[in-house]
């Protein structure tokens, strides 16, 4: 889908900021932050760091953004459709690895018969220890 009918699906103003942030979190692989959104688009645009928090919030609210926080305390950003991605975060050296597959969706509709809720959308991180850090912690240790 366009990014133009998205924000109009929304009933939002179409802007050039918000369809350069959109487009730079669309060419993403993985989550980015505002930080590395800032970076990506600074020599394109004058946009300022606040700007860009302040139409990320818009479209998180708006629910076109999911935001994860992750264990750092730093936001990250991916859009809210179907092929999001869900993460374990190695609490050693702070890398992030894709968990392939949604591993929730099969709760979703248990969920919503017990509580009456629509899900429109989860967010959820794990964290632990990469085995490449085990393998350092474990050398450390003899």
């Amino acid at each position: 889908m366009k990014i133009e009918n998205i924000l109009k699906d929304k009933g939002l103003r179409i802007t050039k900021q918000r369809k350069l942030i959109l487009e730079t979190i669309a060419k993403e692989e993985n989550p980015i932050s505002a930080e590395e959104i800032y970076a990506t688009i600074k020599d394109k645009t004058k946009l300022d760091l606040s700007t860009i928090y302040r139409n990320l919030n818009t479209l998180e609210e708006a629910e076109i953004l999911l935001k994860t926080t992750n264990v750092d305390g730093i936001s990250y950003y991916q859009l809210n459709n179907d092929e999001h991605k869900h993460f374990i975060t190695c609490t050693s050296c702070k890398k992030k690895f894709v968990i392939e597959n949604c591993p929730v969706h099969f709760l979703e509709e248990k969920i919503e018969k017990e509580t009456g809720f629509l899900i429109n959308g989860h967010n959820f991180e794990f964290t632990g220890i990469c085995p490449e850090c085990q393998k350092k912690e474990n050398l450390e240790k003899l």
